[in-house]
């Protein structure tokens, strides 16, 4: 059996939890062989991109993340969860590092540095997903998201970020059921 699942909201800790929720119900329900995970996410927490990325990877079977629209930082993340990436003609990313905003700045000086620490692994475990998904050297990656960069289709096929462009979204009618769940 074959699932989708679309994330079109923010990359954040509640639309990850929500996301791995719903497809750990389909998980234990259903036989599934494959999960089609559509993503247009204007960015988000890079800490939970990276743990979505983690739990796409763990997944025991085939999963292929679509993009299309608009996949920026975080979402980029999730997107190469993907063992098969595909996306839509004209589908954006944007590569930045990730922006921070420390909740209390009256805090003592070890907090701040717990913090800092905190948004230096972040940005390192970002910088090597990146690097090691696509094939490109992390030096690369590193000045691409210092500098921030927009990537459109063509260009981020020729970085290694999808397989295939296509035009339209890959549905098929098939003879088995077909379990959809979306977070918007």
């Amino acid at each position: 059996m074959e699932i989708w699942y679309a994330l079109t909201g923010n990359v954040d800790k509640r639309e990850v939890q929500d996301a791995i929720r719903w497809l750990n119900g389909e998980l234990y329900s259903k036989p599934i062989d494959r999960l089609r995970f559509l993503i247009a996410a204007g960015g988000g927490d890079i800490g939970a991109g990276i743990n979505l990325h983690t739990y796409l990877k763990a997944l025991p079977f085939e999963v292929e993340t679509i993009g299309f629209g608009e996949v920026d930082a975080a979402a980029i993340l999730a997107f190469l969860g993907g063992q098969k990436r595909t996306i839509i003609e004209g589908c954006q990313f944007f590569f930045h590092e990730g922006r921070y905003t420390i909740t209390d700045p009256t805090a003592p000086i070890h907090a701040h540095e717990e913090a800092i620490a905190v948004f230096k692994r972040e940005l390192h475990d970002m910088i090597y997903i990146i690097a090691r998904e696509t094939g490109n050297d992390t030096e690369v990656v590193a000045g691409m998201l210092r500098r921030s960069k927009i990537m459109k289709t063509t260009e981020a096929k020729d970085f290694g970020l999808c397989h295939s462009i296509v035009e339209k979204l890959p549905l098929e009618q098939q003879d088995r059921g077909i379990g959809f769940g979306s977070k918007t």
